[in-house]
């Protein structure tokens, strides 16, 4: 009988800007593939190491750029239909942890090419409506939780803000 492959380890960010939108990218070299930054979580890093080492992969962000990380409580499992070549007979699928990340930059700071392996190659901020609209629809029935902390989060912040 085979061993059950382990899930990967994967951090899915949420980064949104002053206006409360949400950084989404399009997977390069796909099709409409529209999703949040994430990434598999290297071992020797902490989930939150893991986090901001994915962002300065993934959109070119240094330390500078980023303010607060809130681990959200939502988490997402799923078993790879078709497993990509670097999790074949290493993992079946993938366990999300989701981070909210506060995006202090300009919009010039968001670098797609400044790592060799481009893995997004357009942006654009959104809604929570537009994610929802434009996100890979598998990828939103896995964003549905941590979606709704972050529109709680966001009527927290500006009610704060209006206080």
């Amino acid at each position: 009988m085979a061993k059950k492959l382990p899930l990967r380890p994967n951090v899915c960010m949420l980064v949104y800007n002053a206006k409360f939108k949400l950084f989404l990218g399009k997977r390069a070299g796909v099709k409409n593939i529209w999703q949040f930054p994430q990434g598999g979580a290297e071992r020797r890093y902490s989930l939150r190491e893991n986090v901001v080492r994915e962002l300065k992969e993934e959109l070119g962000l240094k330390k500078k750029h980023i303010g607060t990380i809130t681990r959200l409580k939502h988490r997402h499992t799923y078993e790879f239909k078709d497993p990509p070549n670097y999790a074949r007979g290493k993992w079946r699928g993938q366990a999300q942890t989701f981070w909210l990340v506060e995006f202090l930059g300009k919009d010039t700071d968001i670098d797609l090419f400044a790592d060799k392996e481009v893995e997004l190659s357009r942006w654009r901020w959104c809604t929570v409506k537009q994610v929802k609209k434009l996100a890979e629809p598998r990828r939103v029935r896995g964003y549905r939780g941590a979606l709704r902390e972050f529109e709680i989060f966001c009527r927290r912040a500006i009610s704060n803000r209006a206080s």
